[in-house]
C-alpha cells in the first residue's frame, strides 16, 4: 500500500476515535498554575515525531536543565529523531515511541508509574498522539502544551494555535517557562544540539586539511527531504559561480547526504570556485560539527537551517510559498536571509540571482552590525 494511503488511513482512524475518546477525558485545571520549580522533581517531554520538531525542542530542554539542575528531564523520542539526543548529557533518559502497540504499551505503563510532576506536549497542533500519550502517562501530573485549538481544554496550561501568526516553532517550546512564572523572553534560546567529542574531532580533521589562507567558510546544503524542496543542479552551479566570483578569498563547502553526493561532485567539477565536499558517511551530528565552524550557510528549509541558527550561524534559507510554514520555520531571529518562492508546493521558481542578492543583503547587514557594535559576526544578528 502506498505511504500516502497508509497516512490517510491512520488519520481517518484517529479522527474516528477522537469524539468517543474526548468524552472520557478530564479538562485541564489552570488553577494549578503557577508552579514553584523548587517543588518539581521530574519533567517528561513528548517529541515522538520528526527531526525538525526535535530540533525545535532541544533548546528548551537544555534551558530547563541549565536553570533547574535538580529536575530530572526525560524525553519520548521517535526512531527517526533519537540520534539528535542519544548522547546528550542534559537529558536523563530517552524513551522511544515506535507506533507499535506491543512495544509502546509497556513503555507507557512504565512511565505512568514514574509519576512525573510535569508532562509537556510541545506539539503545536491538535495531535491525537500527543493527547493520548499525555493522558495515558500523567499520574496526578501537571500537563502542559505549547499551542492547540480544540484540545486546549484538556491541558492545565496551553495557548491557542496561531493559524495566521508569526510564532516561530522554537519560541513555542519556551512557553513552558510560563508554568513557573518566568517570561520565555528572558530565557536564552540559542542552545543547539549537543555535539559529542568524537564528532567534533572529525570536523577538526576536515578543516585541518583545508588551506589556511582562505578568509571564511560558506556552506551550501543541496539535500532536502524531497525534490520539490531543493533547487536544480543548474541553479546551484549559477549560485556557486556568482558567489565565488564576488567572494574570492572565501572557501565554499558543500553539505549533502550520500544520495546527493554524485550531484555535489558534478557541481564542483562545473565550477571554478574553491569548493570542498564534506566526507562520506557522516552522521547528522558529525555534519553539525562541521557546520558549527561555518561562517554562513545556504540551504533549503531543512533541519540544518534550524540547527545553524541555534549555533548563531547566519543562514540564507530557501522556502516554498506556504506562508504559515514559512512563519513557523523561517530563519530564527534573523532579519534577512529568507528567499520565498511563489509556488506553495515547491521551490522551482526561485532564481539563482534571488539567492545571491539575499546572501549579499545578509552579508552586508552583518558586516555593518559588526562594525557598529564591535562584536563577532555570529553575535551580531
Amino acid at each position: 500500500m502506498p505511504p500516502e494511503a497508509v497516512k490517510l488511513i491512520e488519520h481517518s482512524f484517529k479522527k474516528a476515535l477522537q469524539l468517543p475518546f474526548s468524552l472520557l477525558l478530564k479538562n485541564g485545571d489552570p488553577t494549578k498554575l503557577p508552579v514553584d520549580p523548587d517543588k518539581i522533581e521530574s519533567i517528561l517531554v513528548l517529541r515522538p515525531d520528526k527531526m525538525g520538531d526535535m530540533i525545535s525542542t532541544i533548546p528548551v530542554i537544555h534551558a530547563l536543565k541549565k536553570r533547574f539542575a535538580h529536575i530530572r528531564l526525560e524525553v519520548i523520542a521517535s526512531p527517526s529523531n533519537k540520534e539528535l539526543i542519544v548522547n546528550d548529557p542534559l537529558i536523563d533518559e530517552i524513551h522511544i515511541y515506535t507506533k507499535n502497540i506491543f512495544y509502546d504499551w509497556p513503555m507507557i505503563r512504565r512511565l505512568k508509574r514514574k509519576k512525573f510532576d510535569v508532562v509537556f506536549d510541545p506539539l503545536t497542533h491538535d495531535s491525537v498522539t500527543g493527547l493520548l500519550l499525555t493522558k495515558l502517562i500523567e499520574n496526578n501530573s501537571i500537563i502542559a502544551a505549547s499551542r492547540k485549538i480544540r484540545f486546549m481544554k484538556y491541558y492545565d496550561y496551553c495557548l491557542p494555535y496561531q493559524t495566521d501568526g508569526r510564532d516561530h516553532n522554537i519560541d513555542n517550546g519556551f512557553l513552558i517557562f510560563n508554568l513557573f512564572g518566568i517570561s520565555p523572553d528572558t530565557v536564552d534560546p540559542f542552545q543547539p544540539p549537543f555535539i559529542p567529542e568524537i564528532s567534533a574531532r572529525k570536523a577538526d580533521d576536515f578543516f585541518r586539511k583545508l588551506p589556511s589562507s582562505e578568509k571564511a567558510s560558506i556552506g551550501l546544503n543541496i539535500s532536502a527531504g524531497s525534490p520539490t524542496r531543493t533547487l536544480s543542479p543548474k541553479k546551484y552551479i549559477s549560485i556557486i559561480n556568482s558567489l565565488s566570483e564576488k567572494y574570492r578569498s572565501h572557501r565554499f563547502i558543500i553539505l549533502c547526504t550520500m544520495d546527493h553526493r554524485d550531484t555535489a561532485e558534478k557541481l564542483i567539477s562545473s565550477s571554478n570556485a574553491r569548493w570542498y565536499l564534506i566526507p562520506k558517511n557522516l552522521t547528522l551530528l558529525e555534519v553539525c560539527a562541521i557546520m558549527s565552524r561555518l561562517d554562513f550557510l545556504i540551504s533549503p528549509d531543512t533541519s540544518l537551517v534550524h540547527i545553524a541558527r541555534l549555533m548563531k550561524i547566519p543562514v540564507v534559507g530557501l522556502y516554498s510559498g506556504h506562508r504559515r510554514n514559512f512563519n513557523f520555520w523561517r530563519p530564527y531571529r534573523q532579519e534577512y536571509g529568507a528567499v520565498v518562492a511563489e509556488n506553495v508546493d515547491n521551490l522551482f521558481d526561485i532564481e539563482p540571482q534571488q539567492v545571491v542578492e539575499e546572501f549579499e543583503r545578509l552579508y552586508n547587514s552583518i558586516r555593518h552590525s559588526t562594525a557598529e557594535k564591535g562584536e563577532t559576526k555570529k553575535d551580531s544578528i
